[in-house]
């Protein structure tokens, strides 16, 4: 049996560094929030898992500044394992916990790119889950599984868990993504269908988060797969500058959530700043209802047969190299050009 424990979001402001050697700064600030967390939330319930946002950690210069692949790849990506990861093993060792963040990182099988990854250390300290995001901004310069999909594929396989993996632990089955992918159900529901109870959501600029998208995607993913959700956004996001260092509070949004597996708030941010969320997991009682309840429960409703022509064509297409802002907007509009072709789009009037 798995018993009741706090999760927490951990909502941190984000110094927006140059390079691999400035990340300690933001490491070292996390770490302070971390003990301060597990010491409040824990006189609740025992804090078994914490969740960092996108970007607090390295940042967002590449898309900030438009840094090309081969750039971002001597200057800041990381290595799994590597000095981010056993800082912040230590830290899960030392509060017996889970914690799972995002980090842009290497790949010694595609030593021209990098991924957008989300990992997960245990109580042990040591990386138990990795996920690459499958689906990118355009501002984004990391490469996705897909972008490389033929060699990923005989690396991997071409199952639901070489692109939708999740990390079956002592606490529940865990599965997540960051940023643009909380717009896409199929990222959700195949991390779902490959067994995930607790779903992660890291980060949303604004103005995205304050028209009410943050909240509605993270809710909809809740409640089409009844899973919690734990959605941790940044604070304010510090870019230094020529006259010193600018904090700008309103660039992430803020309003870092949990929500449960019937979409139901447990608890919320009101600031955008350094700050935090719990609320109380129950993975048994999950259990129970996915087991019983025919409302609200709808992974056993589908109908996989009809869904599949939706999905029969390309669309973005797969195997692509390293882009630069300029050339990931050509495919964009390559692909709309398609999507009337096809009648999904129509013109408009213009």
């Amino acid at each position: 049996m798995i018993k009741p424990y706090q999760a927490v979001a951990l909502q941190t402001n984000v110094l927006n560094v140059p390079n691999r050697k400035e990340v300690q700064k933001n490491l070292d600030h996390i770490g302070n929030m971390i003990d301060l967390v597990h010491h409040m939330c824990g006189l609740e319930l025992p804090v078994k898992l914490i969740a960092l946002g996108e970007g607090a950690i390295q940042g967002f210069i590449d898309e900030i500044i438009n840094m090309d692949s081969a750039t971002y790849i001597e200057t800041m990506a990381a290595d799994i394992p590597g000095p981010e990861t056993a800082f912040l093993g230590e830290k899960a060792k030392e509060k017996d916990c889970y914690i799972i963040a995002q980090l842009k990182t290497r790949n010694p099988k595609f030593p021209d790119r990098f991924f957008n990854t989300v990992f997960m250390v245990g109580p042990t300290g040591e990386v138990i889950y990795q996920y690459q995001k499958n689906v990118v901004l355009i501002v984004e310069h990391s490469s996705t599984p897909h972008d490389v999909y033929d060699e990923w594929i005989k690396l991997h396989g071409d199952s639901i868990d070489a692109f939708f993996p999740v990390a079956r632990t002592a606490i529940g089955n865990i599965g997540g993504s960051v940023g643009v992918e909380g717009n896409i159900p199929e990222s959700y529901r195949g991390l779902a269908m490959n067994g995930a109870e607790i779903f992660y959501h890291g980060s949303l600029p604004e103005p995205w988060v304050s028209r009410g998208i943050w909240e509605v995607q993270n809710r909809s993913r809740a409640i089409e797969n009844t899973a919690y959700m734990i959605a941790t956004n940044t604070g304010a996001l510090e870019v230094a500058g020529p006259n010193g260092v600018t904090s700008i509070g309103g660039a992430l949004g803020g309003q870092s959530a949990i929500y449960n597996y019937k979409g139901d708030e447990m608890a919320k941010s009101t600031v955008v700043d350094n700050a935090y969320v719990s609320a109380e997991i129950n993975i048994e009682a999950l259990r129970y209802y996915r087991e019983n309840a025919r409302f609200q429960n709808w992974i056993p409703f589908l109908r996989t047969e009809i869904y599949r022509r939706l999905y029969d064509g390309s669309l973005w297409p797969k195997n692509n190299p390293p882009m630069q802002h300029e050339e990931a907007d050509e495919i964009f509009y390559d692909t709309v050009k398609k999507l009337k072709k096809n009648g999904t789009f129509t013109d408009s009037s213009d």
